[in-house]
């Protein structure tokens, strides 16, 4: 499978996937045109875009995609403000091109949700998780991990004691984001002996630690890790 990363963090998310046969987009937080520069300009390809929830870093371009006659699939509240979009139905199977994906809840301050897609033309299996506290469900067969891993529990700690981060959004990361803490606790759930990539997404610049972070999930699951 083939991923790129396009944005990622609090200024933006967008990802682009494709198993060779179907690309799609996963989330939409920047403008289009950053979009367009990330695909090589080759938006017609791009069969849909999985969008986790409303917040700007991962929606601002759904009206842009729609306009280009781009699918979007996305929660209720997204769907309300553009009707055009495709609503997410949770723990149900649908297909976009070559790829059957199903949408599950995660827990965020908004409605939010992760997607495991499976390619119908490798076999491969890619588990989408980003800005959510934990993860409630375990997969089998995951060949692809892209999962948030925001900050460490006790460098927000130190953060929020020295001032460098305010202690109210200190508390809402913690209730909203995934740690690189919790993040092991998922990948130790899950069935890894056939996953072969993991990518670390919307780090913290102030409260994560790439290289640990990177050197803790090798260590875990031997799988090649990418950190953004």
């Amino acid at each position: 499978m083939d991923i790129k990363v396009i944005a990622s963090g609090s200024s933006g998310n967008c990802y682009r996937i494709s198993d060779g046969k179907t690309s799609l987009l996963l989330d939409a937080g920047i403008p289009f045109k950053q979009i367009q520069i990330g695909c090589g300009f080759k938006t017609s390809d791009i069969k849909g875009c999985l969008v986790t929830h409303r917040h700007g870093d991962h929606a601002k371009a759904v009206p842009d995609l729609l306009k280009r006659g781009i699918k979007v699939l996305a929660p209720q509240e997204i769907k309300e403000k553009f009707p055009a979009c495709v609503k997410v139905n949770p723990l149900e199977y649908g297909y976009l091109g070559s790829f059957e994906i199903m949408a599950f809840p995660v827990e965020h301050d908004a409605e939010c949700y992760g997607y495991a897609l499976k390619s119908m033309e490798t076999g491969e299996k890619l588990l989408y998780v980003t800005d959510t506290a934990y993860v409630k469900y375990t997969f089998q067969g995951l060949t692809h991990l892209m999962v948030e891993a925001n900050y460490g529990q006790e460098i927000i700690m130190d953060n929020a004691k020295q001032g460098k981060v305010p202690l109210f959004l200190a508390e809402r990361v913690v209730k909203t984001h995934m740690s690189i803490e919790t993040l092991l606790g998922l990948l130790r759930a899950n069935d890894m002996s056939k996953v072969r990539q993991i990518y670390l997404l919307h780090l913290s610049d102030l409260s994560s630690n790439a290289e640990d972070f990177k050197r803790q999930v090798q260590e875990e699951t031997g799988a090649e890790v990418y950190v953004f």
